[in-house]
């Protein structure tokens, strides 16, 4: 799997580390405005400005400076540092941060066969140990210089280590402070320039494109690439492989960035709401979800539901008939003992067609018999009975019709 430019996955995932990480640095810390970066060739002294904006960093205004370079590396800092001041006051840059691109022939530069395969973290460690054995052969150690390293372009498995003697890095920021000038980086001449080159556009540096002028506008584009080289370094635009900064103590104080650390703030208050809205709409549907499945279940179960509260009514309905007719007939007689105790009266020739109770207490009975005897003989035996009968029957009427007698009774009960 390859990233851009035929980076594998693990360098291009790095790269994309590496920008998040300054990404958030610079949303806390405010970082570097403008850069100009310098580099003293054989006869002049080239210097680009690297602008910063608010879409990011583009190429600003370029100026040479003519001089005939010392080859005494303490004599050439010195004047360097002079031509130096001169230019930042005429250019207007005196409050801008400097970086340097070192001539390689100032450094300790050692090649070393380092597998490619390991991470570019443990490639580093090796080149250092190697490293400190080459310094080691030329009278110095560790302690005594700021190394760095880096993988050669287009040669898999080299590596470039270069180490500058700490005391000429001080010498170095003390004449350029001198002179009034912020030098902030010192950065040695290596391979990695084929990495910052001039493109329609502006400049190509590392696999980001610098906005700017084109690079056959700048003149001597060929070292004219060492002072973009210089700046870009110093404000992180190339890759994990980029030398680190030679100057001991480079790294100024960070201040707050308290613009980048409210909208960092924001950023964070925004995902912290959107991520809660998102829960609290997660939830609403859920509810709605579950509100239209209880919905559901209570529509397949209406009319069960509707056939249990009719079974209710209608038991409501029996019970309450129940309970009235058991308030009715809770001191009545029942009506089977009363026919048993008609039944008992009997009297030949005499006999019942109608028994009418409507009457509270009342009982009128109709019947037949065959004379007056025979009807005053059944009205003795009622009489007899004084268990259902208070008191004795009155007849309210009687005829003769078709040779029988028809006679009506009337009597009140025993309750």
């Amino acid at each position: 799997m390859f990233g851009a430019d035929g980076e594998d996955w693990q360098n291009c995932l790095r790269n994309r580390l590496a920008w998040l990480k300054t990404l958030l640095k610079s949303s806390i810390y405010a970082c570097p405005g403008n850069l100009v970066g310098v580099y003293p060739g054989k006869s002049e002294i080239f210097f680009v400005e690297l602008l910063r904006g608010g879409d990011g960093w583009r190429i600003g205004r370029q100026a040479e400076e003519q001089w005939q370079k010392p080859s005494e590396f303490r004599e050439m800092v010195k004047l360097l540092s002079e031509r130096t001041g001169l230019r930042l006051a005429r250019e207007g840059w005196e409050e801008t941060a400097l970086s340097v691109c070192l001539p390689e022939k100032e450094c300790f530069c050692h090649l070393l066969d380092i597998s490619s395969e390991i991470p570019l973290p443990e490639q580093k460690t090796a080149a250092y140990w190697e490293m400190d054995r080459f310094l080691h052969d030329c009278g110095l150690s560790q302690e005594m210089v700021s190394c760095t390293c880096v993988s050669l372009p287009e040669e898999d498995g080299l590596m470039e280590a270069v180490a500058l003697e700490k005391e000429k890095a001080a010498f170095m920021q003390a004449a350029f402070k001198e002179r009034g000038c912020a030098l902030q980086g010192i950065y040695p001449e290596t391979p990695v320039l084929v990495e910052c080159a001039p493109s329609a556009g502006g400049w190509k540096i590392g696999t980001k494109l610098i906005a700017g002028p084109k690079g056959e506008e700048m003149a001597a584009p060929a070292e004219q690439r060492r002072s973009v080289y210089a700046a870009a370094a110093l404000a992180g635009l190339g890759g994990a492989g980029w030398p680190d900064n030679l100057l001991e103590g480079s790294h100024e104080k960070n201040t707050w960035n308290y613009e980048g650390m409210g909208k960092l703030a924001a950023a964070l208050m925004v995902s912290v709401a959107v991520a809660w809205l998102g829960i609290d709409m997660g939830s609403l549907y859920l509810a709605a979800r579950e509100s239209d499945d209880a919905r559901q279940q209570l529509a397949e179960v209406e009319p069960a539901r509707q056939a249990m509260n009719a079974h209710r009514r209608m038991a409501a309905a029996a019970e309450a008939k129940e309970m009235r007719l058991s308030r009715l007939t809770e001191n009545s007689r029942p009506l089977d003992s009363l026919l048993i105790h008609l039944g008992t009266v009997t009297v030949e020739g005499a006999w019942l067609t109608e028994v009418d109770c409507t009457e509270e207490k009342v009982m009128h009975i109709r019947g037949k018999a065959v004379d007056y005897s025979a009807l005053g003989e059944f009205l003795g035996a009622f009489e007899k009975d004084r268990e259902f009968f208070t008191s004795v029957p009155v007849l309210e009427e009687s005829r003769q019709q078709e040779g029988l007698v028809e006679f009506r009774l009337k009597m009140e009960m025993g309750i």
